[in-house]
């Protein structure tokens, strides 16, 4: 039977925070959310008592939303503090690791690039060669129609087969991958990989082609609202082509 006096599992790995202290915050954010839930309720402010009484209650909030984000800090920042030794204790291996790969990857791609095109050279040495024996096989075998010449009708066919098996090779040739293995077998096989990378010749070529992409509208949106609210903008006189300039108002 199950000693009910053991300690709960985990014990020994307490939370990296004050249970207590966050204990006491809830609870405190629980008054604030029920009397916003009132005011909700109220619905809209009538008298400028209440006006006040609820810039007080938002001024509030603020406070406890304050309060709250000092104590998630202080708790946090003997994480933060860890987290930025334990990065730069393992940081500069890696960073000095990655630099080594990065020079040294060019050579295995030089001889990969350098494999494939001996495979190329070859597939097209095989492809020509199947061409060449179909296309005598069909010379052959139309000549001995020609002659209704048996023997060199099954001849032609045999010669045909040697053609598509040539044709065969060619094709399995061209699936397979230009790698390089690894000496010792611990290694992964290292292949070529195409990436595609894009260059940008014509910017307005290029905008009317994604004129309408989500992502390219709101990096308009964003460089709108940026100019907008830079100094010296007046958005009652001043205009963005292509753009509305909105004014949103809110308490504060």
């Amino acid at each position: 039977m199950l000693d009910d006096t053991l300690p709960p599992s985990g014990h020994n790995n307490p939370p990296p925070f004050d249970p207590e202290k966050v204990a006491k915050l809830d609870q405190a954010a629980a008054g604030f959310l029920d009397t916003a839930g009132t005011w909700i309720e109220g619905g809209e402010i009538k008298s400028a008592d209440q006006a006040e009484l609820l810039n007080d209650f938002i001024a509030g909030i603020k406070k406890r939303v304050a309060t709250t984000e000092e104590a998630r800090k202080t708790d946090k920042k003997p994480h933060d503090d860890a987290g930025k030794a334990v990065q730069s204790a393992y940081k500069p291996i890696t960073t000095k690791l990655e630099a080594a790969k990065t020079k040294v990857t060019p050579l295995l791609t030089a001889w990969l690039e350098k494999k494939e095109a001996a495979k190329q050279a070859e597939l097209r040495r095989q492809q020509e060669e199947a061409r060449e024996a179909q296309e005598e096989a069909e010379r052959k075998a139309a000549s001995a129609a020609a002659r209704n010449d048996i023997s060199g009708e099954i001849d032609a066919e045999a010669a045909k087969n040697k053609a598509d098996q040539l044709a065969k090779e060619a094709e399995r040739s061209a699936k397979t991958k230009t790698n390089v293995g690894s000496a010792t077998g611990g290694g992964r096989t290292a292949t070529l990989r195409t990436t595609l990378r894009a260059e940008i010749t014509n910017s307005r070529a290029a905008f009317m082609h994604f004129a309408e992409a989500p992502e390219l509208l709101e990096c308009l949106r964003t460089l709108a609202e940026r100019e907008a609210r830079a100094k010296g903008f007046n958005p009652d006189t001043d205009t963005i082509p292509g753009v509305t300039i909105h004014k949103d108002r809110k308490a504060v």
